[in-house]
């Protein structure tokens, strides 16, 4: 059994090939305590682009978990609505159960 009380580190990597730092919303980070084989998950919170312009063509988000160094790549949802904006105003949430 292990606990972690942070956000995880999130940069979102554009189909441009560059990749840009998610801001920390504004929740404050709980106790997540894991018991051996449980998993933990995060969350992303941007506004929805309905406008058909979104300056945004995210490819993968690179996630840095809590008390890591290593960066994880993981694909951007398939069905994610469209990032309004630029990614300035995406904000990830810190860690809990799942």
């Amino acid at each position: 059994t292990c606990s972690a009380t942070v956000f995880p580190g999130v940069d979102i990597k554009d189909a441009d090939h560059t990749s840009s730092p998610v801001d920390r919303g504004p929740a404050q980070p709980r106790i997540t305590v894991l018991k051996p084989g449980a998993a933990a998950v995060f969350d992303i919170a941007y506004d929805i682009d309905s406008s058909g312009k979104s300056l945004t063509s995210p490819t993968d988000i690179l996630v840095t978990p809590p008390n890591e160094t290593h960066t994880v790549d993981l694909k951007w949802p398939a069905g994610a609505k469209p990032v309004k904006g630029s990614y300035v105003g995406v904000q990830v949430y810190p860690t809990h159960n799942k």
